[in-house]
């Protein structure tokens, strides 16, 4: 049976606070990719409030209860056109905590989310962790495919990415607002979370820069968003400042790649659980963070 999809990257340059044509380029730029083809779509982190709105959290984060939010809406309105799954991360408010939250909607609304459980720099201040791993089933005419969600820095990882292999996940998507200065990370990284686990990344990064409200800093991102496949190779990625990425993956690659270098299978998961068991017990009175 084939089980080969077109899969899209949508890059641009978020604005701080301008929600509505943040959302009318990532919808313009959707639909060019849907008209293409494409079936699943990641759009990059906080791609509708812009990254640095941390004076404003509050009043741009959305609750997924509401269907009917300006970001959700539109996007759930997109999936049911085009009968295909968007992926997207905005910030998450629940009982008056927040979250960075990458989702997924389909025909039928909302199919799940993932909380960013690895914070960097200054998003300690603005979010709350998650503390879950979850591992979706996306329906097709003819086969599914089971994928996660990490977020940006998470990159960077490993052990969330194996947590979501070993679940099964075939897919892992990014969606970042990774900064220009650590390129060299995002690049090395996107293509070992890919290799080592035996599954397609789609790693969607914005472009441009914005001012952060916390400290002053100019926050320039790398754009440099890219499909790879099981073994590590980039199949697309995106130069422009703004634009979107397509290409046709063939699932069956994830089971070829894992019999070929079997990583996952040659895991000697009850040793790796026993020391760090052990170095969780012999150090969680110190503090070991301090050392690093």
């Amino acid at each position: 049976m084939e089980k080969k999809i077109q899969v899209a990257l949508i890059q641009f340059s978020p604005l701080s606070y301008d929600v509505k044509n943040n959302i009318s380029k990532a919808l313009i730029l959707s639909k060019q990719a849907l008209e293409q083809g494409a079936k699943i779509i990641v759009l990059p982190e906080l791609f509708d409030s812009g990254y640095c709105v941390e004076d404003k959290d509050q009043k741009y984060a959305l609750s997924f209860k509401d269907l009917k939010h300006p970001t959700l809406k539109s996007l759930h309105n997109l999936a049911i056109r085009y009968k295909a799954y968007i992926i997207a991360c905005s910030i998450e408010k629940d009982q008056n905590k927040l979250f960075d939250t990458a989702y997924i909607l389909g025909t039928k609304g909302l199919i799940g989310k993932y909380r960013k459980i690895y914070l960097w720099g200054n998003e300690k201040k603005r979010f709350q962790k998650g503390n879950k791993y979850p591992v979706f089933k996306l329906k097709f005419p003819n086969f599914s495919i089971k994928l996660g969600l990490q977020i940006c820095y998470e990159v960077g990882f490993g052990e969330g990415a194996r947590i979501l292999a070993l679940q099964g996940a075939q897919i892992i998507c990014y969606s970042a607002a990774f900064g220009k200065v650590r390129t060299y990370a995002w690049d090395l990284a996107s293509k070992a979370r890919a290799l080592e686990n035996g599954v397609f990344v789609l790693a969607s990064n914005r472009s441009g820069e914005e001012i952060s409200k916390i400290d002053g800093n100019k926050l320039e991102f790398a754009g440099h968003s890219r499909i790879i496949n099981p073994k590590g190779e980039i199949l697309a990625t995106c130069e422009k400042e703004e634009g979107f990425i397509i290409n046709e993956i063939d699932i069956k690659e994830v089971e070829i790649q894992r019999n070929t270098i079997p990583y996952l299978k040659d895991l000697n998961l009850k040793l790796t659980q026993k020391n760090l068991k052990e170095i969780h017990l012999n150090t969680k009175e110190k503090k070991w963070q301090k050392k690093f």
